[in-house]
């Protein structure tokens, strides 16, 4: 009987176990196939993304070169205004002394007379020679098109650099052909300017004439440039002058990229913004590794779970539901977070710029009704209004401190170094009335010059000196010294004083939003933004700051600042001298 039960309820745990195997091998295939959809998604999402990003690049340099030659244009169109006005007198040297737009990008400017040979040139020393057998000079004399023309890279004879030439036709004043305008244009103006731009260690930027061949490129160490465009879409892009987004090896090499082109306006060049697909897919392949990482987690999880599934249905469904439950609560208290998100920050941008000109207003008419008011009022009144005078330049100085605290990620990137003695200057002359009123003694040593942004070092400064001739015990005079040192590839600034000190308990916080010391709060005037302030600017800045006090003891706060920018800062002047 016994037997025979087992036997009969054989098939049903068999059957169950086929289900429970069954239902196994679908929900993993659904999981994969889920895996692979959404990975094919998410590529389709960054090719698109990075195609968007080329191509804003491609149409900000579009307009920067369009910028810059037409500048030059214009000068040649000037230049050859004096020419013709004047054809015996005209003294190139002069007409160009002056221009610090042309000394700074352009390699010579030249005149080639009618007979093909060099007439005149702004480098000193120039020798006559035959140029009639350059492509610009031939264009401008058998063509008779009063048009710009734009060359391909070539080596300059007379100034012995590489350059691309920018020309225009001179005409007698009878209108016969009188030589050539020349600008060469240092193709190492516009590739530095490119170079400063992030696509990437593989990526590329050139600048393509009609006929295909690169003017400027960013890459490959020169190595691309005068090179012409392979056959392609992209090289039909350039002589159709089309604006086209699309995967392809090169343009140069055989490097695999997404490339942008976009024409010039009016002038026969196209822009060219490559990212190699690999940097574009390097997230995406993480994002891979990821997801293969939860499938095959969830894989093992389910191969495990089926050989107990069948006595723990239940009990898994009963987690499926508090699951369900908490995915729902997590879904709302991420969307309630979310709001709660935008509500600060709209309560920031709204603290930080709309409430100024209300505050300035509410500070100027309280100032001029206490004016106003003083004789009517007794002396209990005219202390209210002091009252109110002072609680509204407080509230004033908290917006304009909370400001600058939300306006710190607005600060600009920096390319040229700064003094920081003049940032310190810069500081005391803020204080200077509260300097003045406490009689406060500031020694200020030799101080290096920063690759900074010198607004952020002066606002860092100040509050550090504000702090430093404010929290003193009564009766002490301040003393307080800005001095410096290296520290490895860190230079640190340090502001120290005979103030009164900080316990260990509030230094934990001290540079946090809103916190001020305890036992302060009655008289001291600060907003307890200032050291956060200062923190988010260092930290901007790639530095950091910290304090050393005890308390009646005095403090000393210090931060530091990378000096590896400002090398690169000098080599890059060097290398231009």
């Amino acid at each position: 009987m016994n037997v025979s039960s087992s036997l009969g309820h054989g098939p049903v745990k068999v059957r169950a176990a086929r289900a429970v195997a069954l239902f196994g091998v679908l929900l993993l295939a659904f999981v994969w196939l889920a895996i692979v959809v959404s990975l094919a998604s998410e590529h389709r999402r960054v090719l698109a993304s990075a195609g968007a990003d080329t191509a804003n690049l491609a149409r900000a340099f579009d307009e920067h070169i369009l910028r810059t030659i037409t500048g030059l244009d214009q000068t040649l169109l000037y230049l050859r205004a004096e020419f013709q006005q004047n054809p015996d007198g005209f003294d190139l040297n002069r007409s160009v002394a002056n221009s610090v737009i042309l000394k700074r990008v352009s390699v010579q400017i030249a005149r080639i007379g009618a007979d093909g040979w060099l007439a005149d040139s702004n480098v000193p020393g120039f020798k006559r020679m035959d140029l009639s057998d350059r492509e610009h000079f031939s264009v401008h004399r058998h063509g008779g098109v009063d048009q710009l023309f734009v060359s391909k890279p070539v080596l300059g004879r007379a100034s012995g650099k590489w350059s691309i030439q920018l020309t225009r036709r001179l005409d007698d004043r009878a209108g016969h052909f009188a030589g050539v305008l020349v600008i060469s244009l240092d193709p190492n103006y516009l590739g530095e300017f490119y170079n400063a731009i992030d696509v990437g260690a593989d990526g590329a930027i050139a600048v393509v004439g009609t006929d295909g061949v690169a003017r400027v490129a960013s890459h490959g160490n020169g190595d691309f440039l005068g090179q012409s465009l392979e056959g392609g879409l992209l090289r039909d892009a350039v002589l159709n002058r089309q604006s086209v987004t699309q995967e392809t090896h090169g343009p140069y090499d055989s490097h695999e990229r997404l490339v942008s082109v976009r024409p010039l306006a009016s002038l026969p060049l196209s822009v060219l913004v490559g990212r190699s697909k690999a940097d574009i897919l390097a997230p995406f392949q993480s994002s891979v590794a990821w997801h293969l990482s939860i499938g095959g987690a969830v894989t093992l999880a389910l191969g495990a779970a089926l050989m107990v599934l069948y006595r723990m249905v239940r009990t898994q469904e009963a987690i499926a539901a508090d699951l369900a439950v908490k995915k729902a609560e997590l879904l709302a208290s991420r969307h309630r977070l979310r709001r709660y998100v935008v509500d600060l920050e709209r309560i920031a941008e709204v603290a930080a710029h709309d409430l100024q000109e209300p505050l300035r207003r509410v500070v100027a008419y309280a100032q001029l009704l206490s004016s106003h008011a003083s004789s009517v009022l007794d002396d209990e009144g005219r202390g209210y209004m002091a009252h109110v005078v002072d609680g509204a330049q407080r509230m004033r100085k908290l917006v304009k401190d909370l400001q600058s605290f939300v306006a710190v990620d607005q600060i600009p990137g920096v390319d040229a170094v700064v003094s920081s003695s003049t940032a310190v200057t810069n500081a005391l002359d803020r204080l200077g009335d509260t300097i003045h009123a406490s009689n406060a003694s500031i020694v200020v040593e030799p101080l290096p010059s920063v690759m900074v942004d010198e607004k952020a070092l002066t606002e860092i400064f100040t509050q550090l000196l504000d702090n430093a001739i404010r929290y003193v015990a009564p009766g002490i005079r301040p003393m307080v010294r800005v001095s410096c040192r290296r520290d490895g590839d860190a230079t640190v600034f340090s502001v120290a004083d005979n103030g009164i000190g900080i316990e260990s308990r509030d230094r934990v916080k001290l540079f946090e939003v809103f916190h001020r010391l305890n036992g302060l709060q009655a008289g001291a005037e600060g907003t307890g933004i200032g050291l956060a302030i200062v923190r988010r600017m260092v930290e901007h800045m790639g530095g950091r700051v910290w304090v050393h006090s005890n308390p009646g003891e005095g403090s000393v706060f210090s931060f530091s600042l990378p000096v590896a920018q400002a090398k690169t800062v000098e080599e890059k002047e060097v290398r231009a001298a």
